[in-house]
């Protein structure tokens, strides 16, 4: 049997884990969550389970753990409620929260742990994530093909993580105990879209460090989601999860500084209009991203106004070659193609306009390709048909066939 490890901060005292697992009616899965934290290869101080309000026979089922582990009980009040109960109870140094229907794979905790040991100063580490599904016949674990996370390119962990919620697990992230103290109690009254709004409250104050690994198993069901007045069916939770995503950008977007924009230390207002142009460049693509499209114009208009000469650089085409990349695809966009012109004519007055039009353009050949590939002809023309729209249509027939010959 591998022996445990514990990780130490370059010989102080070693720091200490509290695993919180909120749950809420989820008897028939929650052992293999419980029972991969007992498997894992890195010492965990206590695991804390809050049953927020089961009616199922989850106590039940938690009654064969009740020596080794902490059971908290409480009123239906949802995740976040959940957790602010069981962090009032942690006393570990980092804290890892585990969900009750995924699996944590035997070597999660422990690679999780490694950039603590390296530098002592971590405040968040975080993994990759595989989602698979049980075969009804087998009852064998078929894994899906998942998404790999954005490239590390210079820009911020927020940044990364107002474009995208890209860590779609709590599980995949440890963190320490005193980055959630600070942040304050969760906010209990989200009740959808919940690990995205802590997450942007964690990377607003703390950056970040990606651990090249696995650390989490998240399963794929068709099971209801949500506290108990709100459960709604898995069929229904992409637009649910995108409704409450653009709510909770909205809500934060105009209180961000534009220095926020670029990186941790930057100053709230840059000086310098190189530093200002890519500024307003990212709040423009972070706000379409999230569906805030006068938001989104507003910014790229300033940030043209703010240096208006001068040519691209790489880091601004990569920030704009994300802007028609939202996760749950682009069908305002087919419906009111207008949005198009409009980004046209806010790139107006740019010098380098053309090249700001192809940055934008440039993921549209790969949206045609896949929905060829998925055999959605309707859908693939609509695509082509913003690409001629976005980059003109001479244009667009000319350098989008190449596009996308190259990419066959």
């Amino acid at each position: 049997m591998q022996e445990k490890s514990s990780v130490t901060d370059r010989g102080q005292s070693a720091l200490t884990v509290s695993v919180i697992l909120p749950t809420f009616n989820r008897a028939h899965l929650i052992t293999e969550s419980i029972d991969s934290l007992f498997a894992q290869t890195a010492d965990i101080l206590e695991i804390i389970i809050v049953d927020d309000g089961s009616t199922d026979n989850t106590r039940e089922v938690l009654a064969s753990y009740a020596d080794r582990v902490t059971l908290l009980t409480q009123q239906n009040g949802g995740k976040l409620s959940a957790l602010n109960h069981g962090l009032s109870r942690a006393r570990g140094d980092l804290i890892w929260i585990m969900d009750d229907d995924d699996i944590a794979p035997a070597d999660a905790l422990e690679r999780l742990l490694g950039p603590f040991r390296e530098d002592p100063e971590t405040r968040i580490s975080y993994g990759a994530l595989r989602k698979f599904t049980i075969n009804p016949e087998t009852g064998a674990r078929e894994f899906l093909h998942t998404y790999p996370y954005p490239p590390e390119d210079g820009r911020s962990f927020f940044v990364h993580v107002l474009e995208d919620c890209f860590i779609t697990g709590q599980p995949c992230l440890l963190v320490r105990r005193s980055c959630y103290e600070a942040i304050g109690p969760m906010p209990e009254e989200i009740t959808i879209s919940e690990d995205y709004a802590v997450l942007m409250r964690l990377a607003r104050r703390f950056d970040a460090r990606r651990v090249d690994a696995v650390t989490l198993l998240q399963r794929q069901h068709e099971g209801p989601r949500g506290p108990k007045d709100i459960r709604y069916a898995a069929d229904t939770r992409f637009d649910r999860w995108c409704a409450a995503d653009t709510t909770l950008m909205e809500d934060l977007l105009p209180r961000l500084s534009l220095g926020e924009f670029l990186d941790y230390d930057a100053p709230a207002v840059p000086t310098d209009p190189a530093a200002r142009r890519q500024a307003y460049f990212q709040k423009s693509v972070i706000a379409a991203r999230k569906k805030l499209w006068p938001a989104a114009l507003s910014a790229l208009r300033a940030g043209v106004a703010a240096n208006p000469e001068a040519r691209l650089r790489p880091v601004e085409r990569t920030i704009l070659s994300r802007m028609l990349g939202c996760r749950y695809g682009v069908d305002e966009v087919i419906a009111e193609p207008g949005i198009l012109d409009e980004i046209r004519n806010a790139l107006g007055p740019l010098a380098h306009r053309k090249d700001a039009i192809a940055a934008i353009a440039s993921l549209l050949p790969f949206l045609v390709k896949t929905a060829i590939r998925q055999g959605d002809h309707r859908r693939a023309w609509a695509k082509w048909s913003l690409y001629w729209r976005l980059t003109g249509l001479r244009t667009g027939v000319r350098t989008g066939v190449q596009r996308l010959l190259r990419t066959s």
